[in-house]
């Protein structure tokens, strides 16, 4: 029991602190409202999920291993977080028929595989928290389950703030100093695949 308190403790953190998720979970929530951003709050439970299975099976080791594939994944991910700050920053300047679509269920679950501080999350849970007296397979799967079941309210929280934020982005001035701000932030991230 201990354990699962502990696992619980360390999603909420990991989970709830600023980062490429939060971010762009907040912005979307600020651009799209809640309701049409729950698909990537369950879509980044889903992909950390799937990434903690993923890292008690190996692949944390193996792009560990391969610093080709490791230096590719951070090419990738900091290029396309900075195409999501660009995307950002044009959001309170461009009509909302030309912004892009709020992110979907596998789309979000998608994001954690170029998404360093998923990684870090998934593989710290997983080789830290897997109960000993279970079977490698199902304490996995417990970490996993327990992960996905914590992420879904902290990312909530982050949805629903950059909701309630919408009601105050009445001005295009306003809307464009948000957008701006979250896009700085967002681009801020970067650096923190290279640390």
């Amino acid at each position: 029991m201990d354990e699962l308190a502990a696992l619980v403790g360390f999603s909420f953190v990991s989970s709830v602190t600023p980062g490429p998720n939060n971010v762009l979970l907040w912005a979307s929530g600020a651009r799209f409202g809640f309701r049409r951003t729950v698909r990537h709050v369950v879509g980044t439970a889903v992909g950390l999920g799937t990434m903690a299975l993923g890292a008690a099976a190996g692949i944390a080791a193996l792009v560990s291993a391969l610093p080709a594939l490791e230096l590719a994944m951070k090419v990738a991910g900091s290029a396309y977080l900075l195409f999501l700050a660009w995307q950002t920053a044009m959001a309170g300047t461009l009509d909302p028929g030309v912004v892009a679509r709020p992110f979907g269920l596998f789309q979000a679950a998608a994001f954690q595989a170029i998404n360093p501080k998923a990684w870090i999350f998934a593989l710290g849970a997983v080789t830290t928290f897997r109960p000993d007296g279970f079977p490698v397979v199902a304490g996995s799967v417990l970490v996993a389950a327990t992960m996905m079941v914590v992420i879904v309210p902290s990312a909530s929280l982050w949805a629903a703030g950059g909701g309630a934020l919408a009601r105050f982005l009445e001005g295009e001035r306003t809307r464009q100093l948000v957008s701006l701000g979250l896009a700085g932030v967002l681009a801020l991230t970067v650096v923190t695949v290279w640390l």
